[in-house]
């Protein structure tokens, strides 16, 4: 019986042995595995990594970072408020202001701070490049333009046109000046834009005459008489004109009236009427039945019979804020009609009363 007993006992303790070594090479390898998988992910990580370099003055440091470029890298680190010798003490960057290039060492992190550091302070009009709120990094280019907008005042010479104008005073073929001519003075506002003090562009925003051109009037010799439809007319003057033509601007005629009630022809005027009180109504060209002219009385007289040439006996009826020097508008009924006169130069024969 005691040799039986001791026999089971013997293989109890061996077999758990072999299960105690069992166990423990299934934790070796589970660690090697461990293990093998940490060098490879490390070995490929260390494949990732790049060198960089960063020097700041006599110091030089060398830096291992996944970064793909020195801008992002260098993002990285002033985010993370990192120790990194250059953001401490300085870098270099390049500025570039009313187009002269310098370098200067900052430890602004944007460039709104360099700005400040730099005591430099753009105006609402300048451009800087890169934005305001944008992050530095070493040797970065900074630009600020400067933009000026100014508002000029310019004086332009506007010159004067000569009229001639056919006298019965003088011989045919006798020429004389009648009035001298004086130039005008037009003002003219303009708006500069200058980058850098350069000026690149100039536009008017305003002009206005402030000295009306006055014409010159040369009076030339003709014959004392003229003849249409078989009657004699003396002549006082011949008169080459820019012609014009208008409507009453009545409802009737097709004028355009604004939301204030004036026409595009007679403005306001547009009561039916002429300024002498004769109704506006386009004659005939006949001397039973004229024209009716609107024309500058320092010129062509009020009330004086003319003759157009090309259109027949007129009356000058009529004025129009439009119609200065050797000027005169033509009367149709309809805004059709005056419209399709256009503008032409036409001769006209101031008869005597």
């Amino acid at each position: 019986m005691e040799e039986s007993d001791a026999g089971p006992l013997c293989r109890k303790k061996k077999d758990k042995n072999v299960e105690s070594n069992r166990k423990g090479k299934t934790v070796k390898t589970a660690l090697f595995l461990l293990f093998a998988v940490l060098a490879a992910a490390s070995f490929y990580l260390f494949l990732q990594w790049k060198a960089i370099s960063i020097a700041d003055s006599e110091i030089k440091k060398q830096y291992f970072a996944l970064s793909e470029t020195i801008g992002e890298f260098w993002r990285e680190k002033t985010t993370k408020k990192s120790d990194l010798p250059v953001g401490e003490r300085a870098f270099p960057v390049k500025l570039i202001v009313d187009g002269e290039k310098r370098q200067v060492w900052t430890h602004a992190r944007n460039v709104a701070a360099l700005l400040q550091e730099a005591n430099l302070y753009p105006g609402v009009e300048d451009i800087v490049i890169p934005a305001m709120d944008k992050f530095l990094f070493p040797q970065q280019t900074v630009k600020i333009t400067r933009v000026i907008k100014e508002i000029q005042s310019e004086k332009e010479i506007v010159p004067f046109n000569t009229i001639r104008v056919a006298s019965t005073l003088l011989d045919q073929g006798q020429v004389r000046v009648a009035r001298e001519g004086s130039a005008g003075i037009r003002e003219n506002i303009y708006e500069s834009v200058k980058c850098n003090g350069k000026e690149i562009s100039k536009e008017i925003i305003s002009s206005r005459i402030t000295k009306e051109p006055i014409e010159k009037i040369l009076e030339y010799g003709v014959d004392i008489s003229f003849s249409r439809s078989g009657r004699a007319h003396d002549l006082e003057k011949v008169i080459e004109v820019s012609a014009t033509a208008y409507c009453p601007g009545t409802p009737g005629s097709g004028c355009p009236i604004d939301e204030r009630g004036a026409s595009l022809c007679t403005g306001f005027n547009n009561d039916g009427y002429t300024c002498t009180g004769l109704k506006a109504i386009a004659g005939k060209g006949t001397l039973e039945k004229p024209h009716i002219v609107a024309v500058d009385p320092q010129i062509i007289p009020l009330k004086s019979l003319i003759f157009i040439e090309g259109y027949g006996f007129a009356r000058a009826e009529d004025t129009g804020s439009a119609i200065k020097g050797s000027s005169i508008d033509l009367l149709f009924d309809k805004h059709h009609d005056a419209c399709l006169f256009g503008r032409k130069t036409l001769k006209v024969y101031l008869l005597k009363k």
